[in-house]
């Protein structure tokens, strides 16, 4: 990317995370001169932070494959297959104050110690029906009325509840839309997941490198189509910038409105809560006892990032501990980094062990909660709309397809597509 000063462009680009880098890729592969406006360096939550030769991805964070963002980036062009899939393979679920075999599969289902007999065959009918589900058909009903309808509740319902808030890292049982769970439940049953060598700062360089925009070091403080129709103007602390086309893509929904004003009202008014977590980041000496952990009793989850991808150096071990903040609720961040070393404790990490550490008290997962209420993944803010002429919007909040990722990326590239087709036909006056 390189520096540029204010003027006219086909494409304007307002936020430069994973959902912005892919609009002005997607535009300037259109072959339309793009400008990105945003003051800090590129990748947003994105970005990862190298210490002492672990890299921290600002949180566990997995790719999923054959999933709308993976078919955007290898569409981009972005080399996704480096990396491995999460150290599963003996996992374990903290339930009742012990470790237990999770039940992964008929194996694992048979073997474990968390359940009954009664227990596992209803939990194994649950499981099973998950891949042939029409996760569409479960659009307007919350996760917990979907486990009811299953009959589900007890340690089996317990355990249910643990594997959608990691397939979606969401904790809303109550509100979260069901179809939108499955599907993504779907993907990781399916295809599965990959962590990535480097972290996904490979893919915020590959998308900030290999397809070159231009870029303004700037904040921008409103966006606005001008009353001719024909462009947008984009108010930044350094000058203003007109464009036939503008995406906002500043990561939340309330980070939007400030840009948008009162023409974002319309698309606001039925989006959920933003949805937080609390990590605990590990650089480890060596790989723990137990590096993949499912907290059951204590909505926590641990896995290790390294060596299962090129994280960490030769021999050691890149593990995050997460805890999912139960939706709209306060949360304590002390209570959190407690809560979060016991469980990195409970794997057998011991304190000598750590090389780096670092907490997150609360981090964004997602700007936006898909609630059953608003309509699940469909009810999401549109890219486009006819009430905001030539302003796009895009983010993990926004558009139909996907969560957390997989909808940044979506959203994306769709309305780099939109600003692309409009710049075509639009002249700035």
């Amino acid at each position: 990317m390189t520096e540029a000063t204010m003027g006219e462009w086909d494409v304007a680009v307002v936020g430069g995370g994973l959902a912005g880098l892919v609009a002005a890729a997607t535009a300037t592969d259109a072959g339309r001169r793009v400008v990105l406006v945003e003051p800090r360096p590129p990748g947003g939550r994105a970005r990862c932070d190298e210490h002492d030769g672990y890299v921290l991805n600002r949180g566990p964070r997995a790719l999923y494959l054959g999933g709308p963002g993976h078919q955007v980036l290898e569409a981009l062009g972005v080399d996704v297959s480096s990396g491995g899939p999460p150290p599963t393979h003996g996992a374990r679920i903290a339930l009742g104050g012990r470790l237990h075999r999770a039940p992964d599969g008929p194996a694992g289902l048979l073997r474990t110690t968390a359940l009954t007999g009664r227990e596992k065959v209803a939990l194994g009918r649950a499981l099973a029906a998950v891949p042939k589900l029409d996760a569409s058909s479960l659009v307007g009903t919350t996760v917990a009325a979907w486990l009811d309808e299953l009959g589900l509740c007890g340690a089996p319902r317990a355990l249910a509840e643990a594997y959608v808030r990691l397939a979606t890292y969401v904790d809303a049982p109550d509100a979260l839309d069901a179809g939108a769970a499955v599907a993504n439940l779907q993907a990781a049953i399916g295809p599965g997941v990959r962590y990535l060598d480097g972290g996904w700062q490979s893919i915020v360089d590959a998308l900030a490198d290999g397809h070159r925009c231009t870029v303004v070091g700037a904040a921008a403080t409103a966006v606005a189509a001008e009353a001719s129709g024909a462009s947008v103007a984009i108010t930044t602390d350094t000058g203003l910038l007109r464009a036939r086309a503008a995406v906002v893509a500043v990561g939340t929904p309330s980070a939007a409105r400030s840009l948008l004003g009162p023409a974002a009202d319309d698309d606001l008014a039925t989006v959920g809560p933003p949805v937080t977590a609390a990590c605990l980041e590990l650089g480890l000496r060596r790989p723990s006892g137990h590096p993949f952990v499912i907290g059951v009793d204590d909505d926590t989850y641990l896995s290790a990032h390294a060596p299962a991808a090129r994280l960490a150096p030769p021999g050691g071990a890149l593990v995050h501990v997460l805890r999912y903040h139960r939706v709209g609720e306060p949360t304590d961040a002390e209570a959190d980094r407690a809560l979060l070393w016991r469980a990195a404790e409970r794997a057998g990490i011991a304190v000598d062990d750590v090389a780096v550490d670092r907490f997150l008290a609360r981090m964004v997962v997602s700007g936006a909660l898909p609630r059953a209420a608003a309509g699940g993944r469909a009810g999401r803010p549109a890219v486009a709309a006819e009430h905001r002429p030539g302003v796009l919007l895009a983010g993990d909040w926004v558009g139909p397809e996907g969560m957390l990722a997989d909808a940044a990326i979506a959203s994306g590239h769709r309305a780099g597509r939109h600003a692309a087709e409009r710049s075509a036909t639009m002249a700035v006056p």
